[in-house]
């Protein structure tokens, strides 16, 4: 009778601690996805935020930047610190020049010029220091500015970091060190893993993993003074040969223990068949490599993608500064444009998390081919 009864209770004991260990997990999970997406949410629409918003109230939603259909502008001379859309010596139209007085107000950020001969004559007659009301503008002018009000941040970090060309270096960098990375990587494992001298591999092997224990920040001085003499800072291929000579030793790892994993009797059927070592490395090992390329492509991308003290110390032209740096350069000793500087990180972000979550399933199943023998 002792055991008949002890039994349910063992079981209902059993239960309970299942399910408190599933609320436990459930709510350790709910609050590290909240931990990184919170951050994230907040980034995206404090991107849509003036800078007297943000250091006003960093949590509050977006408002100046979006309702500004009633904004208030003065109008302003031709002053040398604005910016011209147009060039004055092939356009010579007349302009009506206004500034907001509510986003970055006597900055010059925020200016529109106003072609006279499409305002109604009330408003093309105003005089510097008359101020009018963005409802009174004919339609198109209103929703020119609306618009441009909206996405005033990311057009002003395009236009003043010069976004669009640390972008291009930036995808230049990731695609160029990742290719090499990745067709080293795999030269570099496949010759110790299938070549047949096992004492050398180990000792290869052991030296190129030693590297994976630096980092580009413990030493960024000797490898700055190593390119200085070279003739290669402020260069594409010295930032690339770098960038791909820190991504070798995890890339030789994953290759060299997924490579292991494969049959040796097809390299020596290749052999047999008449194939070089080339031909058997570009036509066998490359098309079973699949898993592991697409693994270590994602995560040395990434990682180039997002990197930012490299470039910052070997890059000293606009030429050669990738996109990081970029949204670096809206700090300064005196002021810190905050819109701009998350709108860029927003630049900057977007295409690295669109490519995580098209390869995340990619990056998890290379990662557990590689780490998993025959």
């Amino acid at each position: 009778m002792k055991l008949t009864t002890d039994f349910p209770i063992s079981l209902n004991r059993k239960k309970i601690l299942s399910s408190i260990s599933k609320v436990v997990s459930y709510l350790v999970f709910i609050i590290w996805t909240l931990i990184t997406v919170v951050p994230l949410v907040w980034m995206f629409y404090t991107a849509f935020k003036s800078n007297e918003e943000i250091t006003l109230d960093p949590f509050s939603l977006p408002h100046d930047l979006f309702d500004n259909f009633h904004d208030e502008y003065v109008v302003i001379p031709q002053a040398l610190n604005v910016r011209l859309p147009y060039d004055p010596d092939v356009d010579k139209r007349e302009r009506l020049i206004i500034e907001s007085t509510t986003i970055a107000p006597q900055r010059r950020l925020m200016v529109f010029f106003l072609l006279k001969d499409k305002l109604p004559p009330e408003l093309a007659n105003l005089k510097v220091g008359d101020r009018l009301n963005v409802s009174q503008l004919p339609f198109g002018m209103k929703m020119n500015i609306h618009w441009n009000t909206i996405w005033f941040n990311f057009t002003s970090a395009f236009v003043r970091a010069g976004l669009a060309g640390k972008f291009v270096n930036s995808i230049i960098y990731s695609v160029v060190s990742t290719f090499l990375i990745v067709f080293f990587g795999l030269m570099i494992g496949f010759a110790l893993s299938k070549m047949g001298f096992p004492l050398l591999s180990y000792i290869v092997g052991g030296l190129i993993g030693l590297g994976y224990l630096l980092s580009i920040n413990s030493v960024i001085i000797p490898l700055f003074l190593m390119l200085s003499s070279l003739n290669l800072t402020d260069s594409h291929l010295g930032i690339i040969l770098v960038y791909t000579a820190f991504g070798l030793p995890l890339s030789v790892m994953l290759c060299t223990s997924f490579l292991t994993g494969i049959p040796d009797s097809l390299v020596e059927s290749a052999y047999i068949d008449g194939a070089s070592t080339f031909r058997t490395f570009i036509s066998i090992i490359i098309p079973m490599a699949i898993p592991v390329i697409v693994t270590i492509s994602i995560i040395s991308a990434l990682g180039i993608w997002n990197e930012f003290l490299l470039v910052l110390v070997l890059a000293s032209s606009e030429f050669t500064k990738s996109l990081p740096v970029g949204v670096f350069s809206f700090t300064s000793q005196t002021s810190t444009q905050y819109g701009w500087q998350i709108a860029a990180l927003v630049i900057a972000v977007f295409p690295a998390m669109i490519v995580y979550f098209i390869f995340n399933k990619q990056i998890a199943k290379g990662v557990v081919a590689g780490a998993i023998k025959g």
